[in-house]
């Protein structure tokens, strides 16, 4: 369970640095529909991330054994 959990964390923290770099090195005029793609697909990547830990965190919530 920890490991599909830091998988969907590293989903997370991979979008916000290609998100971040293609704001960053892209030149908005000159490369416009690249920038446009790798911010959907950073997009994309958080959106599957943070769900996957929503839902990893509620599925977890009544599996404890004792």
């Amino acid at each position: 369970m920890v490991d599909y959990f830091n998988f969907f964390k590293s989903l997370i923290i991979i979008s916000i640095i290609t998100g971040a770099l293609t704001l960053a090195a892209t030149d908005p005029k000159k490369y416009r529909t690249i920038r446009i793609l790798l911010l959907i697909i950073a997009g994309i990547l958080l959106v599957v991330g943070l769900g996957g830990s929503i839902l990893m965190s509620v599925s977890n919530v009544g599996s404890y054994r004792y």
